[in-house]
């Protein structure tokens, strides 16, 4: 008797699957033959789209951070090159501005007419290369003035070159959409220069309950090189920038809620070299040796988060990025031993909340996204 109902229940499901099988086929030949279907339902994704393209719950009374990059430049997988937004009240920065940064924070939703400037923590391409997309996308969104640059010495050549570069799209599309959609006055990079003590930390910019100093870190022959830290209605955020080990990177991040550090893998950057060397491809096998004088291993950045005594450290700026779940694992080799909790890789798209502080105990840290 069971097995006469069974029977009959595999006969109904696999008339069912038949069925949709069927409508799936029907439904498929006929947005393919439909003009008119075909002009409905990509009116409906585009709607969509631009709907959601016009929520904005970043920031208010939190610390956000959003990834819109989070490769380093070996590698060509999805990622983008170095780029993280950060929101404070009604405030938004990028620290550094690498390659497709831009497209992918237009991807992710980030509200780029509300961009107050771009922090380069130095002057290599992957870092400021899409400076330019970074200009045009929050200049078309509304951004009410021109796009404060801020860097250390040498930021008004990086700049004026932007601009020079620049300069000639800037009159074109003023010319072709109208200056009440493109106001010629916030067309334009504008630097601000930042002088870091090489010791301690300087406030470059603190306003409605937001501080950001800049600090020095070590990534010879670059002089000087940055890194960037948030306070923000009790929490804190801290960016590495490019660095070797660092005890002043240790300093500047004590007690952060978030230490965001730059890691290099040299076992895998050894795999990759070691291919190269054996393809006789010197050149590119010494460029990506030479890195490893000047960057951070995740082990090392765990030991530097400890140091700081921060609540989570995030690795980012991922040299190479991981293309696989056993390549990620070979990235977080050893860290455990040297920091059991607390350590996570950085995504594109990953978004970190860290609402306001209350009482003494720990904050609250949200990690979605990733």
């Amino acid at each position: 008797m069971e097995r006469k109902m069974l029977r009959k229940a595999l006969k109904l499901f696999g008339w069912i699957g038949a069925c949709a099988l069927v409508l799936a086929v029907v439904a498929m030949v006929a947005v393919r033959n439909s003009e008119a279907l075909q002009d409905r339902l990509v009116a409906i994704g585009v709607q969509n789209n631009v709907v959601a393209g016009l929520v904005d719950d970043w920031g208010g009374d939190n610390l956000e951070v959003a990834f819109c990059g989070t490769a380093s430049p070996m590698g060509n997988g999805p990622r983008a090159q170095q780029c993280i937004g950060v929101f404070a009240g009604d405030k938004f920065f990028i620290v550094d501005a690498g390659a497709r940064s831009a497209a992918r924070a237009n991807e992710i939703g980030l509200p780029m007419g509300r961009l107050n400037a771009v922090l380069l923590t130095h002057f290599h391409s992957d870092h400021l290369s899409a400076l330019g997309e970074m200009h045009l996308a929050s200049w078309v969104r509304g951004r009410p003035s021109k796009l404060d640059v801020y860097g250390g010495p040498g930021i008004d050549q990086v700049v004026d070159g932007f601009n020079m570069a620049y300069g000639l799209d800037y009159g074109y599309r003023v010319a072709h959409h109208g200056m009440a959609v493109l106001p010629p006055a916030n067309a334009g990079l504008r630097a601000r220069a930042i002088d870091a003590p090489e010791t301690g930390s300087v406030t470059i910019y603190e306003e409605d309950g937001l501080k950001i100093s800049a600090f020095t870190v070590p990534h010879p022959p670059i002089t000087p090189a940055y890194g960037y830290r948030f306070d923000y209605r009790g929490r804190s955020v801290v960016i590495s920038g490019d660095t070797k080990k660092s005890n002043r990177l240790a300093a500047a991040a004590q007690n952060a809620d978030v230490l965001i550090h730059e890691v290099l893998q040299p076992q895998l950057v050894k795999a990759i070299t070691d291919a190269l060397d054996a393809a006789e491809v010197d050149a590119l096998s010494k460029l990506l040796t030479d890195t490893l004088d000047y960057h951070t291993t995740p082990v090392e950045a765990a030991e530097i988060a400890n140091a700081a005594n921060v609540d989570t450290l995030v690795f980012n700026h991922l040299a190479p990025p991981p293309p696989n779940a056993i390549a990620a694992r070979i990235f977080m080799r050893g860290v455990r031993d040297v920091r059991p909790q607390g350590a996570v890789m950085s995504d594109d798209g990953m978004r970190i909340t860290l609402p306001p502080k209350t009482g003494d105990g720990p904050g609250i840290i949200e990690i979605s996204g990733n």
